[in-house]
C-alpha cells in the first residue's frame, strides 16, 4: 500500500468495486479514472492501481489488467 494513503481515495475504490461486483472482470483503467473523477486524489496512477488490486483482492473479484505501460517504463515489454 502507497505510504501517503489517501482516504477519500480509499472510500471510493471501495465504493466503486461494490458497484461493479456484478460486472466481472472490472477494468483497472477504469477504476483509476472513476476514482480520479470521485476524488481528484494527487495519488500516482500506480499508486491507485496498488489499492485497486488489494481492495479486489480482498473481496474476491476479477482485475482486468488494462493499465498502459508508462513512457520511459522498461519493467514491462
Amino acid at each position: 500500500m502507497p505510504r501517503n494513503v489517501d482516504a477519500d481515495a480509499v472510500l471510493a475504490i471501495g465504493a466503486y468495486l461494490d458497484d461493479q461486483a456484478h460486472s466481472v472482470p472490472i477494468s483497472i483503467r477504469g477504476s483509476i479514472d472513476e476514482v480520479r473523477k470521485r476524488t481528484g486524489t494527487s495519488l500516482s496512477d500506480h499508486q491507485l492501481e496498488e489499492l485497486i488490486i488489494e481492495s479486489a483482492a480482498a473481496r474476491h473479484l476479477s482485475l482486468l489488467l488494462d493499465v498502459r505501460q508508462a513512457k520511459g517504463d522498461s519493467r514491462l515489454p
